[in-house]
């Protein structure tokens, strides 16, 4: 799966790095690691027409301003694999990007994952991922439960992450918003 991302400006990319490195450290996680860029997904899918998908992001990107978004707490989507990460506050500003991301790129992907859909989007920043079991999360949750995650950030870029199954997923384009 290949994913249209925002990469985290510093500091918060490497808080996020530190996270996973503290994660590896004392519990033993490294499934985060798959794709090692902090980050927050827009939208997913098997595979994009990459031709299209440069002059859409070079659009995009002109015609972006940054802005600021807000995160909160630590969230838990659960099941067989739970993963856990930092929510990112959904305001009009957040909502209305991702609909003419979503509806620009739609067009172009392949097989869009569900989640990513408008309408059931959770945007979030993953912190453990793959290697989260019941013997480990609860240990997991106390590390972090006591950090502060209400962070307020730019988001500046708009990102592509290209991942196979055989390799870490490494970013192809990164384009930045207009000044």
């Amino acid at each position: 799966m290949h994913g249209i991302v925002s990469l985290l400006p510093q500091p918060y990319y490497n808080k996020v790095e530190n996270i996973w490195d503290e994660m590896e450290e004392k519990v033993g996680l490294t499934g985060v690691k798959v794709t090692p860029y902090p980050h927050f997904s827009w939208q997913i899918a098997e595979s994009y027409d990459m031709n299209k998908l440069k002059d859409i992001f070079e659009d995009i990107a002109v015609s972006t301003k940054p802005f600021e978004v807000k995160t909160t707490g630590i969230g838990v989507f659960t099941g067989n694999s739970p993963v856990i990460f930092i929510p990112v506050v959904k305001d009009i500003q957040l909502l209305k990007f991702h609909y003419s991301i979503w509806e620009r790129l739609k067009k172009i992907g392949k097989n869009l994952s569900d989640y990513y859909y408008p309408q059931f989007w959770v945007p979030h920043i993953t912190l453990a991922y793959e290697d989260v079991t019941k013997e480990n999360i609860g240990i997991v949750l106390e590390k972090l439960s006591f950090m502060n995650f209400n962070w307020s950030f730019e988001v500046d870029n708009i990102s592509f992450i290209y991942e196979t199954a055989e390799k870490i997923g490494k970013p192809e384009y990164r384009f930045d918003f207009r000044r």
